[in-house]
């Protein structure tokens, strides 16, 4: 799988397989207008610091268990995150108009295999489905 690791599993691994150990990242009130707002993001740097997201509501979908942000190391604002990360952002969102974690998020690309399994979170991205 080599650079085509599935952002799922490198966010488990970067947080040694437990979601408690990512920050979790308020979003607050939807400023992009979604009819259905996420419920915000989880957090962990990889092996080169980089940031891996990962929406909360895909977390919640494929463990079952809700993440509760009182268990996270840590709690960030959306602002905040994207005050810090904001020369990252730019080489990494496509849009200004457009939710940045969110397609920060979709960016992180698995193989096609891991697309058809329950592993890959993208296609509940794609479908707006969480």
């Amino acid at each position: 799988m080599g650079s085509k690791m599935c952002s799922l599993f490198s966010f488990f691994c970067a947080a040694k397989g437990n979601w408690r150990n990512s920050v979790y990242i308020e979003c607050g009130k939807c400023q992009y207008g979604r009819q259905n707002p996420c419920d915000g993001f989880l957090l962990v740097p990889d092996y080169d610091g980089q940031p891996v997201l990962v929406p909360i509501g895909i977390i919640q979908r494929m463990t079952g268990i809700a993440a509760d942000k009182d268990e996270c190391k840590a709690i960030l604002y959306r602002q905040d995150f994207e005050t810090l990360y904001a020369l990252w952002l730019e080489w990494h969102v496509r849009s200004s108009t457009e939710c940045a974690l969110l397609q920060a998020a979709s960016e992180m690309k698995c193989s096609d295999r891991d697309r058809e399994t329950s592993c890959c979170y993208q296609k509940y991205i794609d479908a707006n489905a969480y």
